[in-house]
């Protein structure tokens, strides 16, 4: 704390001290040598006219020893006169809550009055805080303007004043103290100020000749320093060079990194495209099968229909014969049998004329009439025993002829039951045959034709031409009716050969198809193959790129970041190290000499036989017994070698579309897996920058991670004063 100055009291030395003193520009009134601790502390004050009042004053309680404004306890800001005029004296007052003011701690503290600038304007005298005590000696003083009391401890305040006259005493000593020795340092600065001239001449001229010769080695040293400067500018702009050139080119392998990868992420999705649309063609193709083999089975059963047909056609046609060669004969016979009716009634009739010619003309003797008439009734006789045996003979052949159209008429029976059971085989909409004639009226027709015999020999004579006709007609109705039933047996089984002949044609139709679609979905097939072999081939080219690109940045990391600036790369979710196959590629074309393919078809009961050798969080169950395509093999061999491996293909598929199995570590997760969490756990196998998201090994070594992670955080692209 600054000392005081002591001057006269007369009025005239006051005004001097306010004109010196800046601590006298703000008085504090009232204040006691002890304050109460924890409660509201009262601070009056007077601004002076030598002082000019600001928003940002402000009133300190300082411990006394203070050296700096900055060293208060608590302060608060002095409010701003209101109507201030320059020049006048405005009394001013604060109130320091309680929680704000030191504790009882035998310190002592004093307002202090700051301006904005931070010039201490003014100081009260020193007072401490603690509890008030009954013993004190207390002094109540009367203030004339504000009538307030003052507690003043009498022996204290006398003691301080003694103590205050003393410290006033020895500070006018050491004023006059330090007044001779600023005469004396006058004088000493005074012949060091001669003694320094001296010294300064001779030093330039002394000095002139030692420059001249600093001078010429630092000239030689300049010129030294500016080609190793010129050198190393050269030097760094090659590293500039060659650090951008690599910067570009680290740049371009990340872009085409990152193309590869998207380029491997589209052929793995169009892998898994094939591999959809494989299983949709598996599907067709047993699909297909199945129409084929119901094909088949429509066809065989068409073949034994037709067969039977066939077989029973050369039955009917058989029949149809031997009863048109019976028919025919009884045609013939009737048609003698007619002739020979006609014959004898032509010669009964004449006999008949001559007889009545003999009898009106010539009237014979009695013995040439009766050898006459005997001979005539022994004619007679022979014709009506010829016309009963025509007669009788007629009968069985018209016997005969209805047995053969009982048994046509069965025969139609027969056919027109199974026709409905071949259209529901053959699915054919074909018209049942027409039924024969009614069973009453071939019966009556018989009946009939078995009264007109009887009739003809009870009246042979009277009725022998009407019963010949009626007859004839009945049979030409008949052969007409059997005709007509073997013309329409030939139609329905020329109809049968026509429909037959179309389900062949359609067999065949479908067969040709079926061959197509076989040879459509081989070529699509191996062209899966070909795709196949082709993404893992650009995949095998990723990795050796990714390696190599590894091994080229993994000795030279960045130690500044790309001067280019680019977009973060997204981490990948597939890892770029391909996961190994259990049961092999079965699209793969190269195989090792004397390793079996995977395709093999002795090798289809090792995809499900072989245990697997990674540990499994939960392992699928897998069927052992054979699949169905093998036990019952195709006749075809393309669906044979399609069914071979399908059962090996179908199962991995299934594998992986029910389970989750990482890539790296050979771990499956069960279906309802989150996505998020498996992700999480791919990525576990790797270090990612949290900057760029570059992605690095586990066995990367920290430090080399660390020191690619702070490039990042370098402010200078290209502090090439940092190289070592």
């Amino acid at each position: 704390m600054s000392s005081f100055q002591v001057v006269d009291s007369s009025p005239g030395s006051s005004v001097s001290i306010m004109e010196t003193s800046n601590f006298a520009h703000v008085i504090f009134q009232n204040v006691g040598k002890s304050f109460l601790p924890q409660v509201p502390l009262e601070c009056r004050y007077t601004l002076t006219p030598y002082i000019t009042p600001h928003p940002k004053d402000w009133v300190g309680i300082f411990k006394v020893g203070w050296s700096t404004a900055r060293d208060y306890y608590t302060f608060l800001w002095s409010p701003m006169p209101e109507n201030y005029e320059p020049g006048s004296t405005v009394h001013r007052t604060v109130v320091f809550q309680g929680y704000y003011v030191p504790k009882s701690d035998g310190e002592f503290y004093q307002f202090c009055y700051v301006t904005h600038a931070g010039d201490i304007r003014g100081a009260s005298t020193p007072f401490q805080f603690r509890s008030a005590t009954p013993t004190e000696e207390l002094l109540t003083v009367t203030e004339d303007d504000s009538n307030s009391d003052i507690l003043v401890r009498v022996e204290e305040a006398q003691q301080e004043r003694r103590e205050l006259l003393k410290a006033m005493r020895l500070l006018q000593e050491e004023k006059q103290q330090l007044q001779e020795e600023q005469k004396r340092l006058a004088r000493e600065r005074e012949q060091e100020r001669e003694t320094c001239c001296l010294l300064r001449t001779h030093n330039q001229v002394q000095g002139r000749g030692l420059l001249r010769d600093r001078l010429k080695k630092l000239t030689v040293e300049r010129d030294s320093l500016e080609s190793q400067l010129k050198n190393e500018k050269d030097e760094r702009d090659l590293y500039k060079a060659h650090l951008r050139s690599t910067e570009l080119e680290n740049t371009k392998l990340s872009a085409e990194l990152q193309m590869l990868k998207a380029v491997e992420l589209n052929r793995e999705v169009t892998i898994a495209q094939f591999q959809e649309e494989l299983e949709r063609l598996r599907a067709e193709l047993s699909r297909v099968r199945e129409q084929l083999r119901q094909a088949e089975e429509q066809l065989q059963a068409s073949r034994q229909q037709a067969s039977l047909l066939a077989s029973e056609i050369r039955d009917s046609a058989s029949a149809r014969d031997h009863t048109m060669t019976e028919l025919y004969r009884a045609r013939v016979e009737a048609d003698k049998l007619r002739a020979s009716l006609a014959d004898a009634q032509a010669e009964c009739q004449r006999m008949e004329s001559q007889l009545d010619r003999m009898r009106s003309t010539v009237t014979p003797s009695p013995m040439v009439v009766s050898e006459a008439e005997v001979e005539l009734q022994r004619e007679v006789e022979e014709l009506k025993l010829r016309l009963h045996m025509a007669a009788e003979h007629y009968k069985e052949k018209y016997r005969e002829c209805q047995r053969l159209r009982r048994q046509v008429a069965k025969l139609n029976t027969s056919e027109s039951q199974g026709e409905p059971k071949r259209n529901v085989s053959t699915e054919t909409t074909l018209e049942p045959l027409t039924p024969s004639p009614e069973p009453s009226t071939k019966e009556g027709a018989e009946v009939e034709g078995a009264a007109k015999p009887e009739d003809i020999t009870d009246s042979v004579e009277m009725e022998d031409g009407v019963k010949g006709r009626s007859m004839g007609e009945a049979e030409d109705e008949q052969t007409r009716s059997v005709e007509e039933e073997l013309a329409m047996m030939e139609e329905k089984w020329k109809e049968q050969c026509a429909i037959n002949e179309t389900l062949k044609q359609r067999l065949a139709n479908e067969e040709e198809r079926f061959r197509v679609q076989m040879a459509e979905r081989a070529s699509e097939v191996t062209e899966l193959k070909l795709n196949l072999a082709q993404a893992l081939r650009d995949k095998e080219q990723l990795q050796e790129v990714w390696q190599n690109s590894a091994e080229v940045r993994q000795p030279m990391v960045l130690r500044y970041p790309l001067p280019y600036p680019q977009d973060p790369s997204p981490p990948p979710l597939v890892p770029q190290r391909p996961a190994e196959l259990q049961y092999g590629n079965p699209y793969s074309t190269d195989t090792t000499k004397g390793e079996r393919s995977p395709l093999h078809p002795g090798s289809v009961g090792l995809c499900y036989s072989l245990p697997p050798h990674w540990v499994v969080c939960i392992q699928p169950s897998r069927s052992t017994s054979p699949p169905e395509s093998l036990e019952h093999p195709p006749e075809e061999p393309v669906s044979a070698y399609v069914k071979d491996w399908s059962f090996c293909i179908i199962s991995s598929i299934h594998l992986s579309d029910v389970h989750k199995r990482c890539p790296l570590c050979e771990v499956i997760f069960p279906p309802h897996f989150e996505q998020r969490s498996f992700e999480q756990h791919v990525e576990s196998h790797w270090k990612v920058c949290p900057v760029c998201s570059e992605q690095f090994p586990l066995n990367c070594q920290q430090q080399l991670f660390e020191r690619h992670v702070l490039t990042h955080f370098d402010g200078h692209v290209l502090n090439f004063d940092q190289i070592e």
